[in-house]
């Protein structure tokens, strides 16, 4: 009988301390609320996925108030919104908690800290205007479209399979180029010889006995280049003569005479020609002429 009474006290225990842990939980998630409840505010939006009834409302970051419903608009009451164009379909009704007051400049969108299966909520931001009136109890306003992270994936799956389709279409080209780097190697070892051959050029080149050879080429050069301008300097002359009276040099007469050979050494231009040289050959022997022979008569 004794256990009886025990096992009937522990029973009664487990419901009362159930029923209790049943009201704690709801006081804690904002189903229920004792006393004076706070401002609730209907945000209208275009689309309000992941919103539910009990989800988190803040305003600047921190707790302040819960949903307290999420009702459909009726399709002939749907308004749009200026802000993105679509129709408003969706009502959120919020209670925020008694001592939170925000200003009517306020604006309302959906945020999810972080990314996965973190729960979405109502932020409120104040805004602008500090001293702006406060926002009156069964107000209604424009929520905000969020951006959402979603809206990328079926553009950003998209864009994936275009760059696949490039890739494969690379394919070929990466080949050929691969073969084309197989057959660059022969070159550039050639390349590298040529380099080497080229830098030991280079060092014989800067050696003593390499310039000593060098200047005496330049130097060779350039005697060659002085008698090359005397002798140019005569044929001038010559050629001028022949062109203007080509006899005198026979017959004798002014030639044309050519520069001294110092001034042709020193100049720098063109040394123009003088005709003051009188060439006196002597005339050329002329067979005198035999006279003619008498003609014999013939005797009669």
């Amino acid at each position: 009988m004794k256990e009886n009474q025990i096992n009937a006290v522990i029973a009664i225990a487990t419901v009362i301390g159930a029923i209790i842990m049943v009201f704690a939980l709801s006081f804690a998630i904002g189903k229920w609320s004792i006393g004076t409840s706070g401002t609730k505010i209907s945000i209208k939006f275009p689309n309000a996925s992941g919103i539910t009834a009990n989800s988190e409302v803040k305003f600047a970051g921190a707790h302040a108030g819960h949903v307290k419903a999420v009702e459909l608009i009726p399709r002939k009451d749907q308004a749009v919104d200026p802000g993105t164009g679509l129709f408003n379909c969706v009502e959120v009704v919020i209670q925020l908690d008694p001592d939170i007051e925000v200003g009517n400049d306020v604006t309302a969108t959906i945020k999810q800290d972080g990314f996965g299966i973190s729960a979405k909520y109502v932020l409120l931001m104040p805004g602008p205007n500090h001293d702006s009136p406060a926002l009156a109890d069964g107000s209604v306003i424009q929520g905000q479209m969020p951006f959402d992270l979603g809206d990328l994936i079926q553009p950003a799956g998209e864009a994936l399979t275009k760059a696949e389709g490039l890739i494969n279409q690379l394919q070929p080209v990466l080949a050929r180029l691969d073969d084309a780097s197989k057959r660059l190697g022969p070159l550039m070892d050639h390349g590298d010889r040529f380099l080497q051959d080229g830098d030991s050029l280079l060092a014989d080149l800067g050696s003593t006995d390499s310039r000593e050879h060098i200047n005496e080429m330049l130097a060779n050069l350039s005697y060659a280049t002085e008698n090359l301008k005397v002798v140019s300097s005569n044929a001038k002359a010559l050629t001028a003569t022949l062109a203007d009276k080509p006899w005198r040099v026979f017959w004798g007469g002014s030639t044309v005479k050519p520069p001294p050979e110092d001034q042709v050494l020193k100049s720098t231009q063109v040394i123009p020609l003088k005709q003051d040289v009188d060439v006196t050959a002597a005339p050329a022997a002329t067979a005198t002429p035999a006279p003619p022979a008498k003609k014999k008569t013939p005797t009669p």
